[in-house]
């Protein structure tokens, strides 16, 4: 799994330049709140993709059979902070739901291009080619 975890360097990198893009439109949008708020959910989304992937590895560590129902559960728990965030953003009276929701769809989609560009172009071998069986 260390091989299928190379995306992340990349992934962050693009996530960072998708963080100042995001405060850019949201300032240029809505104003300095706009900014922080679109922002802070790319970010968001970011380290929650990011999270997945650590999980998912650990687990992999532990046995193989168990990468499917954490990579379950960290969907499951990922969207809940979304949400939490969401509302505790809502709830402070903070008017920037709706450009964090962005950020938070905005990250997701950097995120998923980015990796599945990287899946494109990685040359991974179709077969495992160590000794465990």
């Amino acid at each position: 799994m260390k091989t299928a975890r190379g995306f992340l360097k990349p992934c962050f990198a693009a996530a960072g330049i998708a963080v100042v893009l995001a405060a850019f439109i949201g300032l240029l949008v809505d104003g300095p709140a706009a900014a922080g708020g679109a922002a802070a959910g790319v970010a968001l989304a970011s380290l929650g993709f990011a999270a997945s992937v650590w999980a998912v590895a650990g687990a992999e560590k532990i046995d193989f059979r168990l990468t499917l129902p954490v990579a379950l559960v960290t969907y499951t728990v990922k969207l809940t902070v979304f949400a939490i965030a969401l509302w505790a953003v809502k709830s402070t009276g903070w008017d920037v739901v709706w450009p964090m929701a962005v950020g938070i769809i905005g990250g997701a989609i950097v995120w998923l291009t980015t990796q599945g560009i990287w899946l494109y172009r990685a040359k991974i071998p179709y077969i495992e080619l160590s000794d465990r069986t």
